[in-house]
């Protein structure tokens, strides 16, 4: 008995001149498009045309700049509804209030179109609820190019301003200037004792205002090292954070560019684009006209 799922070669050959069929009548209905159906055909390229290099126009016309931040244990979403905020007063056109809140100038708060925050994956942060602590990328759209200091330090200040981070901010600080306090004082009663141990007293001295090490009479000197080498790493550790002054800190160059630029490579690239989509409507628009329309209206009948 033979397999039904073995195809043979006259499956092969009919499958073959099925694919043939379809693409001689899919050239045979290009070429009608392009010449006996021309008078609405090539209108709709020329529109299309027409259309993509105004696109690209009006592209050119707008400045757009792109850079990344870091951030501490903030929520991301919080970034994306002070965005979400300052997109509102934009497009209400309330720029003497977005010139406020970012410390621009009004005159350049009222080249900003569009501000936009998202994620290291392209994902908006307006609707992000995890907890990883992604770089922020964003992206300001303006109809003038806008120094580039002073973005840098509008968005910053507008990041870091409100009451609540920075509150957070000098709290965070003081807990680890705190903690680094007492790490010292653990390092300097570690080196009183190990500099006991070494000379011969197995007495430990008692350490400077108070501090001493815990149950230090029973460790040796080498889990004294190990201790003290944890401590001093989770000292630069916090160092490291001290010298952060803000929360948002942006990692990347301000560089502001044109969206697009008027070039004969891109003119021509927008031209063909155009016209090609034109050409599909237009193919569209007959295929109803010729083979749908008239296949329903024989089921009508």
């Amino acid at each position: 008995m033979e397999n039904s799922d073995v195809l043979s070669w006259k499956d092969i050959r009919d499958h073959l001149l099925w694919w043939l069929r379809l693409a001689a009548r899919s050239l045979s209905f290009a070429r009608d498009v392009m010449t006996r159906y021309k008078r609405i055909s090539w209108p709709l390229m020329l529109v299309g045309a027409g259309l993509a290099v105004g696109a690209l126009y009006l592209k050119s016309k707008v400045f757009t700049m792109t850079t990344t931040y870091v951030y501490g244990d903030l929520h991301p979403k919080i970034f994306g509804d002070m965005i979400d905020k300052l997109n509102a007063l934009i497009w209400d056109n309330r720029t003497g209030k977005a010139a406020e809140v970012t410390g621009l100038t009004e005159e350049q708060a009222g080249q900003l179109l569009r501000f936009e925050v998202t994620d290291s994956r392209g994902r908006p942060l307006s609707n992000n609820y995890t907890l990883h602590k992604e770089p922020l990328i964003l992206t300001v759209d303006m109809r003038r190019a806008i120094d580039e200091d002073s973005l840098r330090t509008a968005i910053s200040s507008y990041f870091n301003g409100n009451p609540f981070t920075a509150d957070r901010m000098e709290m965070k600080k003081k807990l680890l200037r705190d903690e680094l306090t007492f790490i010292d004082g653990k390092l300097e009663t570690i080196d009183t004792v190990l500099t006991n141990l070494y000379a011969g007293d197995t007495t430990p001295a008692p350490a400077e205002k108070g501090i001493t090490v815990e149950s230090s009479e029973g460790k040796n000197a080498y889990e004294l090292l190990n201790f003290s080498r944890e401590l001093m790493k989770r000292k630069t550790e916090i160092e490291n954070n001290l010298s952060f002054p803000e929360n948002v800190i942006p990692i990347d160059n301000f560089l502001v560019l044109p969206k697009a630029r008027m070039t004969p490579v891109s003119l021509a690239k927008s031209a063909v684009a155009g016209a090609v989509a034109g050409f599909l409507l237009a193919g569209l628009f007959l295929l109803f006209r010729i083979h749908v329309a008239v296949l329903v209206g024989e089921n009508g009948d």
